[in-house]
């Protein structure tokens, strides 16, 4: 069988899924691969998330999530250039909010329970959520596109220039939009990583359909500016 051309390769991540584990939690698979019918692959190579409302949940988290957790840490704003980019469609978004998280930069090592920076898709807008304090609730927020509907690829890219700045890049169609950040003083040198996959963002809900479901067709993970 002839391995298709654009294949996620899932080396150096491991998978959140939202199945219990032995205490009850989120299930963690390390090194991560396919587990239906959580993540599955397609015949072109894309890979496809889908976590229900209803999911098992990560201790700090009420919201359920199939996501890829990167095993390369950096130091925010001081190690270099670190790029995160996707080529993603959403199929399906949660009834309540309509909201999922696609990309991440969060926390690691001694703060792998904070989140950082999160990229959004919100019934069809792209927008970047960027936490000010490792404890608080402060955020800026960084509106990229407006108007991009289901079913449709686009592409995003975030990035820590490595010289206290962040950039945030989404693209659908011909249109391109862009925001810079400024890395916070609170996260400086604070030990990261990125994640990527579909923290779909719903509330309770009686509907063992509902949820977010996420088709991926590329990530790349580099040392290199967007």
């Amino acid at each position: 069988m002839s391995v298709p051309p654009n294949r996620i390769s899932l080396r150096g991540w491991k998978l959140t899924i939202p199945e219990k584990d032995k205490s009850g939690h989120a299930a963690v698979i390390e090194p991560a691969a396919v587990a239906p019918p959580w993540l599955t692959g397609g015949p072109d190579g894309s890979l496809t998330f889908w976590a229900p409302v209803r999911g098992a949940t990560t201790p700090h988290s009420e919201h359920a999530r199939t996501e890829l957790d990167s095993s390369s840490n950096f130091s925010a704003g001081t190690s270099g250039p670190h790029t995160l980019k996707v080529a993603s469609a959403v199929l399906q978004v949660p009834t309540g909010t309509k909201d999922i998280i696609l990309g991440q930069i969060h926390g690691a090592g001694a703060i792998s329970s904070v989140p950082y920076v999160m990229l959004h898709y919100r019934a069809g807008t792209i927008e970047v959520v960027a936490r000010q304090q490792q404890s608080g609730s402060q955020t800026l927020s960084f509106p990229l596109l407006t108007g991009v509907p289901m079913n449709q690829r686009f592409d995003f890219a975030i990035s820590d220039i490595g010289n206290g700045t962040m950039v945030f890049r989404a693209t659908y169609g011909t249109d391109t939009k862009q925001a810079t950040a400024l890395v916070p003083q609170d996260f400086h040198d604070a030990t990261v990583r990125f994640q990527v996959g579909d923290y779909q963002q719903g509330h309770e809900s009686g509907d063992a359909e509902d949820g977010g479901r996420v088709t991926i067709y590329q990530i790349s993970e580099l040392t290199t500016t967007p």
